[in-house]
């Protein structure tokens, strides 16, 4: 009973009737159903013998004599359709794009002045997660708070990292510093690290952390002498599904740590020191250091030879940890803190 309330034409005038096509229904029906053949349908209703019915399509069924009317009212039928599609289709886009725009940060130029590129607006420097960040689904609450889901090339770890007081785990170090570890061999990565790794797991859900350098051997090559990855102190690191802009920001409300973001790369630096430091290098992978504003690459700097590359971990790209000047970063970037303590007492600002 449905299915022939679904097939019962539609009586446009005297001259036509319009019939609404449904599923599994063939020309060869629809012809056989009104006494007319497959040709005059196709032809009054412009249709090629390649072209497939779609549910729901509109088709004039002539009167016999009256086929040139009949093909006038289909063409007019046709040109309806297509403006429908052409609005739905308009709609659609703007959707996306406007969707597309609420993720992006915004980044409109001053009336009169050049856009200003990330990490140089002042707004840039104070920046702390935003309640459009949760809205969006980037913080939110973990299923298992203080687990960690960690990869790096084709190793992964899993493991309680904090307990439920937000404490360092004393059993997870070992397995954090071997996944940490260099091709040269490891080095007891800092517990104050591991305490601030822990707590971005947290605060982005558990969602896994995809590791691109822990721990490197000193290399007389390298930009920094004192490089905060000789210490066991600094991971180069990016999340499954957030922008490394709001990972940034995140790690910028932690005490005496030191954050740099790399527009140009896929990571973001996170070390642990005795002031809060924070910069933006535009370089690319395999480049010297190019600091925001122009300034010229400091002594202290990361070159390519830094990161390491070997057949268990992928080559990396390469990392600066030491802004160009106090001034630049806005804050005090002079000191490097004692491999000790376990306590997360860098919590947010």
């Amino acid at each position: 009973m449905g299915l022939a309330l679904l097939t019962i034409p539609v009586v446009a005038d005297a001259a036509t009737v319009e019939h609404v096509v449904v599923r599994g229904q063939t020309l060869v029906r629809i012809a056989r159903r009104y006494r007319t053949t497959v040709d005059i349908l196709r032809e009054v209703n412009g249709l090629k013998p390649e072209d497939q019915l779609r549910p729901g399509q509109r088709l004039v069924i002539p009167e016999r004599g009256k086929e040139a009317e009949a093909a006038r009212k289909a063409a007019a039928l046709r040109k309806e359709e297509a403006r429908k599609e052409a609005a739905r289709k308009e709609k659609e886009a703007a959707r996306l794009e406007a969707a597309r725009k609420d993720k992006e940060p915004d980044r409109k130029p001053t009336t009169g002045k050049k856009a200003d590129r990330p990490g140089d607006r002042k707004d840039d420097r104070k920046a702390k997660p935003s309640k459009e960040d949760e809205e969006q689904g980037y913080a939110r609450k973990p299923k298992r708070p203080g687990f960690v889901r960690m990869v790096r090339g084709g190793e992964g770890l899993e493991v309680q990292l904090l307990n439920r007081n937000g404490r360092l785990n004393p059993k997870a170090l070992p397995k954090i510093t071997h996944l940490l570890r260099s091709a040269k061999g490891g080095l007891a990565i800092d517990p104050r690290l591991a305490t601030l790794v822990g707590m971005v797991s947290d605060h982005f859900g558990g969602r896994t952390i995809r590791v691109v350098s822990g721990y490197r051997p000193y290399s007389p090559t390298q930009y920094t002498p004192r490089s905060n990855h000789n210490l066991g102190r600094a991971m180069d690191f990016s999340i499954d599904g957030v922008p490394n802009t709001v990972v940034r920001d995140f790690c910028r409300t932690f005490r005496n740590a030191g954050v740099g973001y790399y527009p140009n790369s896929s990571f973001i630096h996170l070390d642990v020191r005795s002031a809060k430091t924070y910069w933006v290098d535009y370089s690319r992978p395999g480049e010297a250091p190019r600091y925001s504003r122009g300034s010229p690459p400091p002594a202290e700097a990361e070159g390519p030879s830094d990161m390491e590359q070997t057949s268990r971990h992928e080559a990396s790209p390469v990392s600066a940890e030491t802004p160009p000047s106090a001034a630049e970063s806005g804050e005090n970037s002079a000191g490097v803190p004692s491999n000790s303590g376990t306590s997360p007492s860098d919590g947010e600002d």
